[in-house]
């Protein structure tokens, strides 16, 4: 699950940020709100997907591979180069195939991006993933949870302030 999101995250990044820096400073023409075409420019752009999934985790309890798979519900909402957000909501099922032990699985997930445009402020990433794995083997439950904050700084330097991964037992 790491792996997917911090590739996806430094994915994301690049394609933002491509050419951050090389704008001009302020003038009336490039402030968003002070031309005549800006209503057009910041007009969000909403799409929802319904999906299908499938993902592997690692019970902590027993070590078994468990393959869910069900349904994913996203929306993506985006303004521009300004604003890009990511929520979706996915439940789903998996068999334990040593224990034989049935999943229902919930996750609730979201993606978002902002900068104030001018190229001379910062501009924040944020990931966000809680998941909760319930088995009618009394003792196998899980959960899984990722955070993961990242700042782009007007120096071009990234610093990142959160970054948690962790799967946990939850009896």
């Amino acid at each position: 699950m790491r792996s997917v999101t911090v590739a996806g995250t430094a994915l994301l990044i690049g394609m933002l940020l491509t050419g951050r820096g090389a704008e001009p400073g302020r003038t009336a023409e490039n402030v968003v709100g002070l031309t005549a075409d800006a209503a057009t420019h910041n007009t969000g752009n909403h799409i929802k997907l319904i999906e299908p999934f499938t993902e592997a985790l690692v019970n902590p309890w027993n070590g078994e591979v468990i393959v869910f798979s069900g349904e994913a519900v996203s929306q993506i909402n985006e303004v521009g180069d300004l604003h890009f957000e990511f929520l979706t909501r996915a439940s789903g099922t998996g068999t334990g195939p040593e224990s034989g032990a049935t999943y229902a699985y919930t996750l609730t997930a979201s993606m978002s991006f902002n900068t104030p445009g001018d190229g001379a402020s910062q501009a924040t990433f944020a990931d966000d993933a809680n998941a909760r794995m319930i088995s009618d083997v009394p003792g196998l439950p899980f959960t899984a949870h990722f955070q993961f904050r990242d700042v782009a700084l007007p120096s071009g330097e990234f610093k990142v302030t959160r970054d948690v991964d962790q799967v946990e037992c939850k009896a």
